[in-house]
């Protein structure tokens, strides 16, 4: 093995999956399907054992059969509607365009593929240089993603994968700070292509919908930016290391709307460099949930402001703490899969 075949990463080390930590593609192509079969599988077993057949995946692919019909599914979704919700769909109908394959599946099995779908995307980009990221895949922010077969798993697979900015449209606020933290014009450029095919689509379904969706994510009390949030000011702190793209990719989430629900926090575990530093995130995150779950006990609108602040002090500002930590330099981002194996990062 040359030492220019090292430094591409392509090395066949020993002691699979740590050895010298240069993980080969077939490697990663292991362990990203298994961890799509394992989560996947976990998800329609979940919903078959407890009766479930509907997730949070559940409501894209209504309003996707609801273009097919001609219909309006910003009508049809919420409290005592067509499909019971206690919120309003808060999705563009660039979603369901985006949701269109999975239509001829059930609830259930749409949800366990996409999840399947998502999560070997990020396995499989995130071990691009190096093995030290998989404890994020036992955080809580990642099972949570899992368990509600939320898009935060792809988006943040979009981070490593740049070609999947394609569906940047599908949920903008994610999005746009993977947008404005990427190293890569490749990322702009599928942004750009597939928002107008899915922009343009969902126009043709139904014309209507940009002024029915500003409407109803203006009125989502669930939506606060984390920066506003009790202690969020503090993640302005950041910028003090403004020169590193990771920086940028933790502020600008933080100006973000977004519910209070944990696996909004998921993307910040991808900017750990080392095998200590992501089970520390992973691992204060999750102790983060877990703690706050068990001191409020529900998750009605009165408890929104304490997982609010519990989001803040266990997953933004620890991860504002980790880049501190590091000097303000020019380097290249922790998910750029042009950067050379970090053969040490298991420090």
């Amino acid at each position: 093995m040359t030492a220019t075949e090292i430094s591409a990463g392509r090395g066949n080390p020993e002691g699979f999956p740590w050895g010298s930590n240069i993980p080969s593609r077939k490697q990663r192509l292991l362990v990203a399907i298994f961890i799509a079969i394992v989560f996947g599988g976990a998800l329609y077993a979940y919903q078959a054992k407890s009766g479930k057949e509907r997730s949070d995946f559940s409501q894209a692919l209504f309003g996707a059969r609801a273009l097919l019909h001609g219909a309006d599914p910003y009508k049809l979704v919420g409290p005592g509607r067509v499909y019971e919700s206690d919120w309003p769909v808060m999705y563009p109908a660039t979603t369901y365009v985006a949701s269109l394959p999975f239509v001829p599946l059930s609830d259930r099995a749409a949800a366990a593929l996409f999840v399947a779908i998502s999560a070997f995307l990020l396995a499989y980009g995130s071990s691009s240089d190096s093995w030290h990221r998989l404890p994020m895949f036992a955080s809580i922010a990642f099972t949570a993603s899992v368990q509600y077969a939320q898009w935060s798993i792809l988006m943040s697979a979009m981070l490593f994968l740049p070609w999947l900015a394609i569906f940047a449209a599908v949920k903008p606020q994610s999005a746009l700070p993977v947008l404005i933290a990427s190293p890569s014009g490749r990322a702009l450029r599928a942004a750009a292509a597939g928002s107008a095919v899915l922009f343009v689509g969902s126009l043709v379904f139904f014309p209507g919908w940009p002024l029915e969706w500003f409407a109803v994510i203006r009125s989502g009390e669930q939506l606060r930016a984390p920066i506003l949030r009790l202690g969020g000011l503090f993640i302005s702190f950041v910028l003090l290391r403004w020169r590193r793209p990771e920086a940028w990719l933790v502020f600008a989430l933080a100006w973000m709307p977004q519910s209070w629900a944990w696996y909004n926090t998921l993307m910040l575990l991808t900017i750990a460099t080392t095998y200590r530093e992501a089970c520390v995130l992973s691992l204060v995150s999750s102790l983060g949930a877990i703690t706050t779950a068990y001191v409020v006990h529900d998750s009605s609108p009165a408890s929104y402001p304490t997982w609010g602040a519990a989001m803040v002090a266990f997953a933004y500002l620890p991860a504002t703490i980790s880049i501190l930590r590091r000097p303000n330099v020019r380097e290249r981002a922790p998910w750029d899969t042009r950067a050379v194996p970090q053969r040490d990062a298991f420090r």
